[in-house]
């Protein structure tokens, strides 16, 4: 294994915490079916994360289904690491005007496991410790009427952007809530795949009780504003997350 595989798994780990907040990406899949909202039932998102060299720290795969009268979005992070094997799922429920229902999150870091449910509800969160649910009571949170998931924020931020808007800033729940901030920064011409293409580049805040990210997400002019590469820095070094197609 090469030297750039050699790092010691806290960076795969915040590679992959940072990836979890920067998957606007979307890829067309076949048998898509438009829905009112403009999202398409049976979307798959598939990503690389790379490490500087340009080898691929591992994958995410994105997937979104209707099911009326909402949705239901899944998320899958592996990453390999010769000290740190990364197996994390997330499932979202929402209701019709994206509003979430439900957010599940699983996470596994090598021998660390972590399990969490969060259910929305009437402006309140309550979060369940799904390790421990016969030992400890769900803990309260109030919240908007109509909160957001972390998950469920990057499909409301696709409608939000194919609308020509940038969102305001705003609070999503990922257990904890977060702070997440979007600004405009240009717009550029960026190679992609032996050509050029046109893209606009976003500049994205996220800070939480613990942590705080920031990165450049690339989305074309196309009509589907399709995202294409976001750039991160995580401890001096930079990392980066591709779309495939």
């Amino acid at each position: 294994m090469t030297s750039s595989c050699k790092r010691k798994p806290e960076p795969l780990r915040k590679l992959v915490s940072a990836a979890l907040w920067s998957g606007f990406a979307f890829a067309a899949v076949s048998a898509a079916q438009p829905s009112d909202e403009g999202l398409s039932s049976g979307e798959v998102l598939e990503y690389s994360l790379d490490w500087p060299s340009g080898l691929s720290a591992g994958t995410a795969e994105f997937e979104a289904r209707f099911l009326d009268p909402g949705w239901r979005f899944e998320a899958t992070v592996r990453a390999s690491h010769p000290k740190a094997e990364i197996d994390d799922r997330f499932i979202s429920q929402t209701d019709g005007q994206l509003c979430s229902r439900s957010f599940e999150k699983h996470i596994r870091h090598g021998r660390k496991r972590a399990s969490e449910l969060l259910r929305f509800a009437g402006g309140q969160l309550d979060r369940t410790n799904l390790e421990r649910v016969g030992e400890e009571r769900p803990g309260t949170t109030r919240t908007a009427e109509c909160a957001r998931d972390a998950l469920t924020f990057v499909y409301f931020l696709r409608l939000e952007l194919a609308a020509g808007r940038i969102p305001p800033a705003a609070t999503v729940y990922f257990g904890a809530g977060y702070n997440i901030r979007l600004e405009h920064a240009q717009e550029r011409w960026l190679a992609w795949e032996g050509q050029r293409r046109l893209v606009d580049e976003v500049h994205v805040s996220v800070r939480g009780p613990k942590a705080e990210h920031q990165f450049s997400a690339f989305f074309d002019r196309s009509e589907g504003r399709l995202p294409l590469l976001f750039g991160m820095t995580l401890d001096e070094t930079d990392f980066t997350m591709r779309l495939l197609e």
